[in-house]
């Protein structure tokens, strides 16, 4: 049985203590530490999953817990958590600049070809709002017109066998498909089986792709990211049955790349539709599972966003089920630090963690009532069954 988790010389203790460092006056500084004791947490929940493996998303960890609140006043909740984001540590990527630009297809100097075939102009993007990770405030820190993330999506559509005897079949397949998602506006892009890229929703507009949704970088919290993300759907069901073609992977590379070049977007902001989205109804994660597991980040030249924690639990006070880990196949670490920090926030406000998942939902309900109002997006009502 090893140290207790915040003591010196532990993961968490080395976090506790760094931000008691920063914390000038001594008797505040006094009185975090503690408040750290009094509240010594369990073995972090992420441990159970992951074992020595978690050292490796520790930085995570310290970059969400890094602006708790210096103060603990039992009566009101004051804490608050970074978001984690690409502040730290965020590859750049190489220059990618337009080569030719024609009405049928744009051509890139990594290589990257965009079919222009199936494009539709969207909704004009307005400017979205930001809001603080800190819980003590509803109204937005900034307004934004740019995107700030990308989420991948899968189709999960019909496929017939990837082999040279169905060449005509997954074409026509693919088309049909690409006709329905442009009269839909689902998504920014769509890329093919044989990898070719479609722009759908230009990318000054919005899809309808990731409704009532969660993410949070560096710079604060998105909800409803329609407004605030592009999106990149694969021709593709996430299941191991048919995995992406190697055509695939290195399209969403050189594309994931480009876009990531042209709207400075961070590479931790480029997550899956299973990470975003949610489910304000019964308060769980996951309302769509596409990339719930297995979309290859490395490949794409991103970090293992999995490894994140999630901002839905961890703000938000959104929880997860039997059913979504089974969707899953096996947990991210994500899930887990999410909780851990959930727990974190209700110990500082001096909060049972339902009670404090209470008050959090009633944030999101008032966010998202906001953030949809000022959206003006035709009461979602139809862009939800692509949340």
């Amino acid at each position: 049985m090893g140290p207790p988790v915040n003591t010196p010389g532990s993961r968490l203790g080395t976090i506790l203590e760094w931000r008691a460092s920063q914390i000038a006056d001594p008797v505040e500084r006094l009185r975090f530490l503690q408040n750290a004791e009094r509240t010594r947490p369990r073995a972090p929940f992420y441990r159970r999953f992951v074992g020595r493996g978690a050292g490796r998303v520790a930085g995570s960890v310290l970059i969400w817990m890094s602006l708790l609140a210096p103060s603990y006043t039992p009566s009101r909740a004051r804490s608050s958590i970074s978001v984690h984001g690409a502040a730290a540590g965020d590859a750049a990527v190489a220059p990618v600049w337009p080569v030719e630009k024609k009405p049928e297809y744009e051509l890139y100097s990594n290589g990257l070809r965009i079919e222009n075939e199936f494009a539709v102009s969207g909704k004009p993007r307005q400017a979205y709002a930001v809001y603080s990770g800190k819980h003590a405030d509803d109204q937005p820190i900034e307004w934004r017109t740019e995107p700030a993330g990308i989420v991948f999506h899968s189709t999960e559509s019909l496929q017939a066998p990837f082999e040279a005897s169905e060449a005509r079949m997954i074409q026509r397949i693919g088309r049909f498909l690409l006709d329905f998602i442009r009269t839909q506006r689902s998504y920014h892009f769509v890329i093919d089986r044989f990898g070719r890229v479609y722009r759908v929703v230009a990318e000054d507009g919005v899809a309808n792709h990731a409704g009532r949704s969660v993410w949070a970088d560096s710079r604060g919290v998105y909800v409803n990211l329609n407004a605030s993300f592009l999106s990149i759907a694969f021709e593709a069901q996430t299941d191991a049955s048919m995995p992406l073609s190697s055509a695939q992977v290195h399209a969403a590379r050189v594309l994931t790349d480009m876009l990531r070049g042209r709207f400075g977007i961070p590479a931790a902001n480029c997550v899956t539709h299973a990470q975003v989205s949610v489910n304000p109804w019964n308060w769980r994660i996951g309302y769509h599972t596409d990339w719930a597991s297995g979309l290859p980040f490395a490949a794409l030249g991103l970090p293992d966003n999995y490894a994140q924690p999630l901002p839905a639990i961890a703000l938000f006070g959104f929880e997860y089920d039997d059913v979504f880990l089974k969707a899953v196949g096996r947990p991210w670490e994500g899930l887990a630090m999410g909780r851990d920090l959930a727990e974190s926030q209700a110990r500082a406000a001096g909060e049972s963690l339902p009670v404090w998942r209470e008050r959090m939902h009633d944030r999101y309900r008032r966010i998202i009532n906001s953030a949809r109002s000022r959206s003006n997006e035709e009461s979602q009502d139809e862009s939800y069954k692509n949340n």
